[in-house]
């Protein structure tokens, strides 16, 4: 199911595809994709360094991703 984004999460997730699209490696994709299969609080949450990621999301590609995510 389509889940929706706060303002501030399009906000975030467009500006890093806008400049960081075409750069993307498979791990990257991986990892985008793990993080938009959550819920819209838990990722906010994530990207305002509210949280850490934990379980499934705890691993080198998907934290690498989010650093780069709550720079952008």
């Amino acid at each position: 199911p389509e889940v929706a984004h706060t303002p501030y999460g399009t906000q975030v997730l467009t500006r890093f595809l806008d400049t960081h699209e075409e750069t993307l490696t498979d791990e990257d994709v991986d990892a985008l994709t793990r993080l938009l299969d959550l819920a819209d609080n838990p990722l906010m949450d994530l990207l305002l360094a509210r949280t850490e990621p934990e379980g499934e999301l705890n691993v080198p590609h998907v934290r690498a991703l989010l650093e780069r995510l709550r720079q952008a």
